[in-house]
């Protein structure tokens, strides 16, 4: 009776906070809203989710096994923020959820495949950079619980290689192509039915899910969806002396002239809007695939002390274009024109890490524990 059922309780509640885990993802946005709740510092919220990991790791493993763990999830999503500062973007640090992982939040999205490629493409080098590491301490000392802890780093970043959304492995081979999606769909299922992974079943669900909602309505005829976006843009009072114009009133309001574009080397949307008379164009990055068809100030608030710049507040009328992001899988044809070489290095970098870490898994399965004997 012993040993069996006194495993039970723990597998009933490790079970129960995965499914918590999961229902916090779907309710929140992939935890976006609980996000801001940990932020105490710059890495203070990581710190605390780091944490509260390892203490629910060490519920059921040995204190330095849970530590290794945490540790390993930590360098894999560092190198995302690494290959995402590379590329220019900023990026959230590192939240942990306990027995789901980890992730960060993109402030700005990448503007082609190549670069959403490259910044997935991060997490499981660096990540099995990591796991090298800890094996090569684990020759160095001898000491098994190095061998376990790199199995698991070197299978976690594996695993996060299969090719369906939102792995990492779904968003590097959309620079190599997209009929490997179609391959992740069937490995995908086999890995479901030999590990029996609700998690991973679940992710393969959202994963039909995207591209159903993507390619299997594309005969319907796309359709331009009215928004109504609220701006606001901080100008200098000395734009105005400078320009011999009056800051117009709170409540004045007038229709803005305005020009769109599309940044030929980022394909990022631009909207440029100017007060009459002002010197100073408002300038809003990263609008939607789209036309502007009316930008409005509805607005202004005029300097004070604790804010000394005039804000206008503006109304911009805009038709977002049918072939936008849904999610996570662009519609964009353009988003996934990829050169040729690029094609060509990244399946090369996917195919070879992929090659490393079953080779790897291979040689740790000669030396290393069974992965029960530190439960």
């Amino acid at each position: 009776m012993d040993q069996e059922e006194s495993k039970k309780p723990r597998g009933r509640l490790v079970s129960w906070l995965g499914w918590l885990g999961v229902l916090l993802i779907s309710v929140g946005g992939k935890l976006k809203s609980i996000l801001p709740l940990l932020k105490f510092g710059k890495f203070g919220g990581t710190l605390i989710s780091m944490a509260v990991s390892v203490g629910g790791y060490a519920l059921f493993y040995p204190f330095e096994f849970a530590i290794g763990l945490v540790v390993m999830i930590f360098i894999h999503e560092m190198g995302h923020v690494w290959a995402a500062k590379r590329k220019g973007l900023p990026v959230s640090a590192p939240a942990f959820i306990p027995f789901l992982g980890a992730l960060i939040t993109m402030k700005k999205q990448p503007t082609d495949a190549a670069t959403e490629a490259y910044i997935a493409y991060g997490g499981p080098l660096i990540g099995s950079l990591g796991a090298l590491a800890c094996y090569g301490v684990g020759v160095w000392t001898g000491n098994e619980l190095f061998y376990v802890i790199a199995m698991v780093g070197f299978f976690l970043n594996l695993f996060n290689l299969i090719p369906i959304h939102p792995l990492d492995g779904g968003r590097i081979v959309t620079a190599i192509t997209r009929w490997l999606w179609v391959f992740g769909l069937v490995v995908g299922l086999i890995v479901i039915i030999y590990l029996r992974s609700w998690l991973l079943a679940l992710i393969y669900l959202m994963f039909v899910w995207e591209l159903w909602a993507v390619y299997g309505r594309s005969r319907r005829k796309k359709k331009m969806k009215p928004q109504t976006y609220l701006l606001a843009q901080d100008i200098d009072p000395v734009k105005f002396e400078e320009s011999g114009i009056w800051i117009p009133g709170e409540d004045h309001q007038r229709p803005l002239p305005f020009t769109q574009y599309c940044r030929l080397d980022t394909r990022e949307h631009v909207l440029e809007a100017e007060f009459p008379g002002l010197e100073n164009v408002m300038r809003f990055e990263g609008m939607p695939p789209g036309v502007a068809r009316r930008v409005q100030l509805v607005k202004t608030t005029r300097p004070t002390f604790e804010h000394p710049y005039v804000r206008m507040h503006l109304e911009v009328d805009y038709l977002v274009s049918g072939r936008e992001a849904v999610g996570g899988i662009q519609r964009d044809d353009k988003y996934y024109s990829v050169p040729v070489k690029t094609r060509w290095a990244f399946g090369l970098a996917y195919v070879g890490l992929a090659g490393f870490l079953i080779y790897m898994l291979y040689v740790l399965g000669q030396v290393a524990p069974d992965l029960s004997a530190v439960s």
